[in-house]
């Protein structure tokens, strides 16, 4: 399907307007979320589901059909030559899917993180996705505060120091029952990277944290699904600029933050989609007003998709920086990979 035009220069030629066909792979919630962000930027999709229950909650929340069936036979039906592809499936499934797209050469594929169930996986799409098609989509990178965030830094001079925490509720997981062992088994790599991904993003990182070292790791604990760990304290440099710390325990409470420093000031985004700064020599901590996001979109995904589709992703990861990124992030967890 041809679908709505986008005026300017894209990444991909240097016409003034450019069809672009969009393909959203998945029905679920994550999908429905996708849905809603493109219609609001005015573009239509086509969009590829398979459950017929999931089929049809996609059709209540954003009037479109959804097909259902086999994947492999509703894409031997769709020109995916040349589309833009959204792909937001369950987690098990993230890289087989992208690895049947490949051999279709589609314009460029987002792929919801982390890209693979596990770093073996990641690896495998890695070495398919020579051309650097894929993108792997961390939308905090896109929240107002991150962005807020970033500009601050690089006008105060860069990082001298982040700390981030990445604490998880074990429990409610659990409880939830929606996960296969697999995926909660490696869940720092499929849900708390979000948070490893904007720490060191705003600590202006190299993209494959190449500049990354790490002087201590250490863990502690451990849980019926997830035995690698509970407990996680890790600390080192980034490059020759800047220090970064952090830790975990999903054993109590907590949430998820990123701290900066810089000359200037302190940097908080607790919680993320927050930013508050405390400035050098003083002790109060003021919020930083920021942009409404989108009414009713999730936070991220409107800016995410503009750089996808106008800029093929170029504030995202490749596929083979996320492999390299997520060894760093087994390597702070002691994890065996």
């Amino acid at each position: 399907m041809t679908l709505g035009r986008m005026s300017g220069e894209t990444w991909a030629d240097n016409t003034k307007e450019t069809a672009l066909s969009i393909i959203l792979i998945g029905a679920g919630p994550m999908a429905i979320a996708y849905a809603k962000a493109l219609q609001h930027m005015g573009h239509s999709f086509q969009c590829l589901g398979r459950g017929s229950e999931s089929a049809a909650r996609f059709l209540r929340e954003t009037g479109v059909a959804a097909g259902t069936g086999p994947l492999e036979q509703q894409l031997q039906s769709v020109e995916i030559h040349g589309a833009m592809v959204i792909v937001a499936v369950s987690i098990n499934q993230l890289a087989p899917v992208c690895q049947m797209l490949l051999q279709k050469e589609p314009r460029g594929v987002l792929v919801e993180k982390p890209g693979g169930v596990d770093l073996r996986q990641m690896a495998e799409l890695a070495a398919q996705d020579m051309g650097g098609r894929i993108r792997v989509a961390y939308n905090r990178r896109f929240f107002k505060s991150t962005q807020a965030a970033r500009q601050i830094i690089a006008d105060d001079g860069g990082a001298q120091s982040v700390h981030f925490e990445f604490t998880e509720l074990p429990d409610r997981l659990a409880a939830l029952g929606v996960h296969p062992p697999e995926v909660l088994a490696n869940l720092p790599y499929a849900n708390s990277s979000h948070v490893f991904d904007m720490a060191f993003f705003l600590g202006q990182a190299n993209g494959d944290l190449s500049d990354v070292s790490i002087a201590g790791a250490e863990r502690q604990g451990g849980l019926v699904w997830h035995p690698d760990g509970a407990r996680f304290a890790s600390c080192g440099t980034i490059g020759e600029r800047a220090l970064y710390s952090c830790m975990a325990d999903w054993q109590s409470g907590g949430n998820w933050s990123v701290e900066i420093t810089t000359s200037k000031r302190r940097l908080r985004l607790k919680p993320l989609e927050t930013l508050t700064e405390q400035l050098r020599e003083t002790f109060a901590v003021q919020p930083i007003a920021l942009p409404e996001e989108p009414k009713d979109i999730k936070p991220g995904l409107h800016d995410m998709l503009v750089d996808f589709m106008e800029n093929g992703g170029a504030q995202l990861p490749t596929m083979r920086q996320q492999v390299a990124r997520m060894g760093v992030f087994a390597k702070m967890l002691r994890r065996e990979h």
